[in-house]
């Protein structure tokens, strides 16, 4: 919500001869929006439904590239 506030702010200011600091916070808001919707769309979701009794084990191993 501030987010989109501070950017809709910034585009009105944004304006040939406005100070230039009104560009950085609009160009801030926009890439911390496309930061947002990139982290969504690599959320690893997973559903399993367990009978009584069962247990579920969750590790994270680090990926190693060599």
């Amino acid at each position: 919500m501030v987010l989109s506030i501070l950017e809709r702010l910034a585009q009105r200011r944004r304006r040939p001869g406005a100070h230039p600091a009104w560009t950085a916070v609009a160009l801030a808001a926009f890439l911390v929006r496309r930061l947002r919707t990139r982290a969504t769309k690599h959320a690893v979701v997973l559903r399993e439904e367990l009978r009584p009794g069962e247990t579920l084990v969750i590790s994270h191993t680090p990926h190693v590239q060599g």
